[in-house]
């Protein structure tokens, strides 16, 4: 039963990773539309 728990942790090692990396492009892109006004 330990794989269950090893996958739903890489699974959410995964999605965190993905999340942060949009959120950080996000906020880039918004700051760059900042800097052209």
């Amino acid at each position: 039963m330990w794989y269950f728990a090893w996958i739903l942790g890489t699974l959410l090692a995964c999605s965190f990773g993905i999340i942060t990396a949009l959120a950080l492009e996000h906020h880039e892109d918004s700051q760059g539309e900042n800097d052209v006004r």
